[in-house]
């Protein structure tokens, strides 16, 4: 009776073990086929909040161009990254304007995110590439979403509609309180590893 036991409490392990890293590997392919956006204020103050969001304003016409039509994140990427200097120098001038001297820098490079809840989606926690757009101290509260499949900008697609997800990929995305679990043993699995 005990073996019987130990083998059905072994075979339920090993199910939960196997469930947990097939939604991990999910999530862990999603966030490598996003590029977020990520502008951060220099300060929580209303006027460097309200800076924040005209740069923001400000080069998301400029990021909706530059990534538009690129088949894939690869190219989005490499668009990204030869028109670093043209954004910076857009969110430059936004600031200048607005009176500020606070210095801008714009970084292309993987970032860690919480979970994010958007109109319709959410998006897990973990680490995306990021484009990255500091003000001054960037030390107030941020904006972030999606600029690759540009879910959140001027031209934005639906999730549905992007191309990119897989079945799994978005029913993670649409229903996260289902897979709760497994993006919780996603952590855990990218804990041990950062670790190591």
């Amino acid at each position: 009776m005990r073996r019987l036991t130990a083998a059905i409490f072994t075979a339920i392990i090993v199910c939960a073990v196997w469930t947990a890293v097939k939604g991990a590997q999910e999530v862990q392919n999603m966030t490598e086929k996003l590029v977020r956006i990520h502008v951060i204020a220099n300060s929580d103050s209303d006027s460097d909040q309200q800076l924040k969001f005209k740069v923001r304003d400000g080069i998301l016409n400029t990021v909706t161009k530059t990534v538009g039509g690129a088949k894939d994140k690869a190219e989005a990427m490499e668009r990204i990254s030869e028109n670093l200097g043209k954004i910076n120098f857009e969110a430059e001038k936004i600031v200048a304007e607005s009176g500020k001297d606070y210095p801008v820098t714009v970084t292309l490079k993987p970032e860690e995110f919480s979970e994010r809840v958007y109109d319709g989606f959410t998006l897990p926690a973990g680490v995306y590439d990021s484009l990255c757009v500091r003000i001054g101290e960037a030390a107030g509260r941020n904006w972030w979403c999606v600029c690759y499949p540009g879910l959140c900008l001027g031209s934005a697609v639906s999730v549905d509609d992007s191309g990119v997800f897989t079945e799994g990929e978005l029913k993670i995305i649409r229903e996260p309180a289902k897979v709760r679990y497994k993006l919780w043993c996603f952590e855990l699995i990218r804990k041990i590893k950062k670790f190591i």
